[in-house]
């Protein structure tokens, strides 16, 4: 019975501490005994056969400054969750030889494994299963070529035996190591490109077409890896990354479909109707989990890069995911109003209101939202050319910074630059520019009747007035009739005194 109690006292100390002093059995604890000196010996030992244990060195990748674009796997990293950059042990000295030859070892099997003999053949399982041990070996080893090159082999050992996922799995991780390689920039997106490409038609082929259609995207934004993030994207990437929105939403369900740049639907034309073009599509939109992120995410680039219309066929795309969906409540708000926010920031105030009234509004969670309110706001004032409503719609302090704070940082940049005519981030002429333009008026007279009127507020210099005093009546007269023949030259290069001279000669006023 005592060593029962013992037992237990210990395992109650183990648990809740020794400190407490429930129970009838506990016992003091004895003194912790005072550890023995090492002797200068051992400790000379110990510090020469250092080199040959295992030591790690911690290792960090670098990250992409702001003003370039990372790779994909960074653009793409769910919330919440870092990407594979973070930092990693990496083996030295006698240890990393010692791994280097067993993956080496390794390589070795995984060659003889897919050798034919004349009682053998391929074994392309067993060799998949070797190449990715290799691949292991290597990624302790810090050797980010080898790693990946083995990948790859062992990707391509799955996909050849039905394997879809793993061979997936494998590409995904070979394209995530080439956007850190040491390789050329054009290089690092050519990898990048193609290897997100293979890990889609393994996931395609497997049935995961939210998977796959995620991989697309992620080998489209493979092609501006590196590149400024506010420049404008080329044709080949933009067209890229517009297919690859479609992969997620169809167009025939993508209510801003018009707004695509490039490239045309791959459910437009051919031998069927319209109505077989939509049924088709709902089947293949893709409605599920955090689905619509990856969409509103390649929108955001595109707003950074000023692809205001593409950006709007993005979100477009993924408001329809989430209606779709039907289960949608506070993304779905956030989606509508930041759909409205790249709306106004084309300056089309018209198809803002309209979409707000005949879509948005249509939706019974929306309207107790305060992104409803906000979205109200916005249009309200861009539609009645208000700048005071607009600057108070948006102001940090004022009643919908609730809302904005909710935004992605940059549509809440976009916000900010949203003006009650004319797109976001133009720059406006004429007043802006110091009304430094100078036209001619032959030319001003061959573009049309709103040339003259930006001419001649442009080449009007905006003067003191002058104090008219002591002006004598025949001067007076001089003046006014000045001032009247300037009139008339603005009227004549506006086009408007020519249709009305002959009327105004004919009437008789006395």
């Amino acid at each position: 019975m005592a060593h029962y109690r013992k037992d237990a006292a210990s395992n109650r100390d183990a648990l809740f501490g020794g400190g407490g002093g429930g129970g009838g059995g506990a016992r003091k604890a004895p003194a912790a005994r005072a550890p023995a000196p090492r002797s200068r010996t051992s400790a000379a030992a110990a510090a020469t056969s250092a080199p040959s244990a295992i030591t790690t060195t911690s290792t960090t990748t670098i990250p992409a400054p702001p003003s370039v674009t990372p790779g994909p796997s960074a653009i793409f990293a769910p919330a919440g969750r870092s990407s594979r950059t973070s930092p990693l042990s990496v083996l030295t000295g006698d240890a990393k030889i010692a791994k280097m030859a067993e993956a080496e070892d390794y390589r070795l099997k995984a060659k003889k494994a897919m050798s034919r003999g004349v009682f053998s053949k391929p074994d392309p399982i067993s060799a998949a299963n070797f190449y990715n041990r290799a691949a292991d070996a290597y990624k302790m080893c810090g050797e980010n070529r080898l790693e990946r090159l083995h990948r790859i082999a062992s990707g391509d050992c799955q996909l050849g035996q039905d394997a879809y996922a793993t061979a997936a799995a494998e590409y995904t991780r070979a394209a995530e190591l080439a956007e850190t390689s040491d390789e050329s920039l054009e290089r690092k997106r050519k990898e990048c490109h193609k290897l997100h490409l293979d890990a889609a038609n393994a996931w395609a082929q497997m049935g995961e077409r939210g998977r796959a259609a995620e991989s697309t995207m992620k080998a489209a934004f493979g092609l501006i890896m590196g590149e400024d993030a506010t420049k404008k994207m080329d044709g080949p990437a933009l067209k890229a990354v517009e297919e690859a929105i479609e992969t997620f939403v169809p167009d025939p369900l993508n209510k801003k479909r018009d707004y695509r740049r490039t490239g045309v639907s791959a459910y437009e034309g051919g031998e069927q109707s319209d109505e077989e073009a939509l049924q088709l599509a709902r089947q293949n939109v893709i409605c599920d989990s955090y689905a619509h992120e990856t969409v509103l995410k390649a929108g955001v680039e595109l707003i950074k890069r000023r692809h205001y219309e593409s950006a709007l066929y993005a979100h477009g795309a993924g408001t329809a995911s989430l209606e779709l969906e039907g289960i949608a409540t506070v993304s779905l708000s956030r989606a509508y109003l930041s759909e409205a926010i790249v709306t106004l920031a084309m300056g089309d105030a018209v198809a803002a209101g309209r979409d707000f009234a005949d879509y948005h509004l249509q939706r019974t969670s929306y309207l107790s939202s305060r992104e409803c309110a906000l979205e109200e706001d916005l249009v309200r004032a861009c539609t009645e050319m208000d700048e005071e409503a607009l600057e108070e719609a948006r102001s940090r302090g004022g009643p919908h910074r609730s809302a904005l704070a909710n935004l992605d940082p940059a549509v809440r940049g976009l916000v900010m630059e949203i003006r009650v005519s004319g797109r976001a981030g133009g720059k406006k002429k004429g007043v802006a520019e110091g009304r430094r333009v100078e036209t001619n008026a032959p030319a001003a007279a061959n573009v049309g009747v709103g040339a003259p009127v930006a001419a001649a507020v442009a080449t009007s210099k905006p003067q003191p007035p002058k104090k008219k005093e002591g002006l004598s009546g025949e001067a007076l007269v001089q003046d006014t009739d000045a001032g009247f023949a300037e009139m008339d030259d603005i009227m004549n290069q506006m086009g408007l005194n020519d249709d009305y001279e002959e009327d105004d000669d004919e009437i008789d006023l006395t």
